[in-house]
């Protein structure tokens, strides 16, 4: 009969079972991060327009209010102004750790594209003052924020994203004609390439 009971002076956590552990444990962990935060994951498809943007189909099309948003700066900006742009419209926050991870993304996209016609907005969300003007202002200058960022109200958010999905970030990414070609849910590596893509296609007319 054989004995599988170590013999004395042996050790159980052989290197090779200390590699398979922490494989299992890497495993479990992003089962769980997927089954538990995996909302971020989610690529949407969205029909809305950009305000003043005739909607060839109004059934399947939806065209949010111009709404009058004020900016970190004190300027007043409506997105309308920005037809005929390629433009990336971000739902964010400060205290956001995807968000934290995507401005970078967004701050290249906009100093390489600006000469082409690109303009991206930040929509920092109402967080019910858990984020004060001074603490966005602090995040613009720690991440080097290139681009407008705006306050979006909750009728901005919902008017845009609609109600079934209160993650952020979100992101849209308008082509020319004020279509959304492109609405991400959360952040992601997959995220960051479908951004990068989308931003391209919306450039070269592709």
């Amino acid at each position: 009969m054989s004995n599988d009971t170590p013999k004395s002076g042996e050790t159980f956590w052989t290197t090779g079972r200390i590699i398979a552990t922490v494989v299992v444990a890497a495993l479990v962990a992003t089962i769980g991060y997927t089954l538990l935060g995996g909302r971020g994951a989610v690529k949407i498809e969205s029909k809305v327009l950009l305000p003043g943007t005739p909607a060839s189909d109004a059934i399947s099309q939806r065209v949010p209010p111009d709404y009058d948003v004020a900016t970190i700066d004190g300027r007043r900006i409506k997105l309308s102004d920005y037809r005929g742009k390629v433009l990336v419209v971000d739902f964010w926050a400060t205290w956001c750790p995807p968000c934290r991870q995507e401005t970078p993304q967004l701050a290249r996209i906009a100093k390489e594209n600006q000469a082409r016609g690109l303009e991206v907005v930040g929509m920092h969300i109402d967080d019910r003052g858990r984020s004060t003007p001074e603490a966005i202002r602090k995040f613009i200058d720690d991440f080097g924020i290139n681009y407008t960022v705006g306050l979006a109200t909750d009728d901005m958010f919902t008017g845009y994203l609609g109600t079934d999905d209160d993650t952020i970030p979100q992101t849209l990414v308008f082509d020319r004609q004020g279509r959304a070609i492109l609405h991400l849910s959360g952040y992601s590596t997959s995220h960051a390439r479908q951004l990068d893509e989308a931003v391209y296609r919306a450039l070269t007319g592709s």
